[in-house]
């Protein structure tokens, strides 16, 4: 594949991925549904690889374009060299007026950018979270239930929730205590134990913190918002698979209608909640056969296309770098 061609082809794997991923996305739900965990890898992979994608659009262009010179002496013949050792090409086809160090140091721009963004976030979202954990171990006790460490936070609204572990970990309501029965409160605490232990409020911090200022490309969009549904998801098959499905689908069911909206609608930044009927029908009708499997392939097909091209470039200049541009 020439120069040109990946450049192309980049470019329209970019612009494809980004307007029809939600719509891919939607379709390929059924079977997402049915693999949660694999749907949370494709949901983060698609985000990190569509954000490669765009930042190795500059340098692939500097491969195949020419431009005026605005850097002078040994500065200039640097960047020559390394933009000769990464380069397939042995002479640009087109010429612009774009400077060649332009689109060399543009995408490494966003890059920090996109970095400083996203730590910024993730200390958002770490002091939001503190927040919320003082406000509830201030009312609350330690206690082991059916093998979990749990905060029993003395509030009649019934909800469970959890907090990354170092925060407190999972925290159930005593409204919550009354209301479920033992089967169904075994269930609801294994269901936030799988939050913990496939490291849910890790991969939210992260997704959240990369889309925070991307969200205007509809593909990153909408996976950050498809996130949360499959975590649930895939906290409930590990729970229901614990202890089966009808505790569990009866305990959801209670939260969802004894819950408090103006309680849920509290401030509790870093929790993941066990509630919503919405996944109750999953659990209790659970879809099978084939229904989006062709478009769960073809956006893993469009994932692995980004990555390959992306990684055509970046590859390239990393070793280019390493060499010492020679």
């Amino acid at each position: 594949m020439t120069p040109s061609v990946q450049a192309a082809a980049l470019i329209l794997a970019l612009v494809v991925a980004a307007s029809a991923g939600p719509w891919m996305l939607r379709h390929a739900a059924p079977a997402l549904m049915r693999t949660p965990r694999l749907a949370v890898g494709l949901l983060l992979g698609s985000i990190v690889a569509w954000i490669l994608a765009l930042l190795a659009v500059g340098p692939m262009l500097a491969w195949i374009v020419t431009g005026p010179a605005v850097l002078s002496g040994g500065s200039a013949q640097v960047c020559q060299r390394c933009l000769a050792a990464a380069s397939p090409s042995t002479a640009p086809l087109f010429e612009t007026i774009v400077p060649i160090v332009a689109l060399l140091a543009l995408p490494a721009v966003v890059a920090a950018f996109l970095a400083s963004s996203t730590m910024a976030e993730a200390l958002r979202r770490r002091r939001a979270t503190l927040r919320t954990a003082r406000r509830l171990r201030a009312r609350s006790t330690f206690r082991v239930l059916y093998g979990h460490h749990v905060l029993v936070t003395d509030d009649p609204h019934p909800f469970a929730l959890t907090l990354p572990r170092r925060h407190g970990g999972i925290v159930i309501s005593t409204g919550a205590l009354d209301l479920l029965a033992d089967d169904e409160t075994a269930a609801v605490l294994a269901h936030e134990h799988a939050h913990l232990h496939q490291r849910h409020h890790l991969i939210t911090a992260v997704v959240t913190s990369l889309t925070r200022r991307l969200r205007w490309v509809p593909l990153l969009a909408a996976a950050a918002d498809a996130l949360g549904h499959y975590l649930e998801i895939a906290a409930d098959d590990a729970a229901r698979h614990r202890l089966g499905t009808p505790a569990l689908a009866s305990a959801l069911l209670t939260l969802a209608q004894d819950s408090h909206p103006a309680h849920q609608q509290e401030a509790l930044d870093g929790a993941l909640h066990a509630h919503g009927p919405d996944r109750v029908r999953h659990l209790t009708q659970p879809r099978s056969g084939t229904a989006g499997v062709i478009y769960t392939t073809a956006t893993a097909a469009c994932l692995i296309a980004l990555a390959f091209l992306s990684f055509t470039v970046h590859v390239p200049y990393a070793l280019a770098a390493l060499t010492g541009c020679v």
